[in-house]
């Protein structure tokens, strides 16, 4: 294998991942949280099969793995003392909606069953 190929095989792969990722969170117990910055996005699956999602607790620590797994995905550095650019609040706001929604589903799913 040349090298120029593998690096092509290398990049399809990765740019295969994160919709590997979605739709690995679409079966399971899982929410994938995408963030976007600029040409980049990455994409971290959070579990939630430990927790009741139809008790107030469960949600809350679901809410609060989302929220950590939006700030590594949009790039926080924790302790910086960097204030955080609009592109990192547009970033971190766009991954919390869409994993807020994944979430909801998540819970309606538990609360019917």
């Amino acid at each position: 294998m040349t090298r120029k190929t593998l690096v092509a095989l290398t990049a399809a792969i990765t740019l295969a991942l994160p919709a590997a990722n979605a739709f690995a969170g679409i079966n399971d117990m899982d929410v994938v949280v995408d963030g976007r910055t600029g040409m980049e996005t990455r994409s971290i699956a959070v579990s939630m099969a430990d927790l009741n999602l139809a008790s107030t607790h469960g949600a809350r620590m679901a809410d609060s793995r989302i929220t950590k797994a939006a700030k590594k995905v949009c790039g926080w550095m924790s302790g910086s003392i960097l204030p955080a650019t609009p592109d990192y609040r547009a970033c971190f706001g766009e991954a919390l909606d869409g994993a807020r929604s994944d979430l909801n589903t998540l819970i309606q799913a538990q609360r019917q069953g």
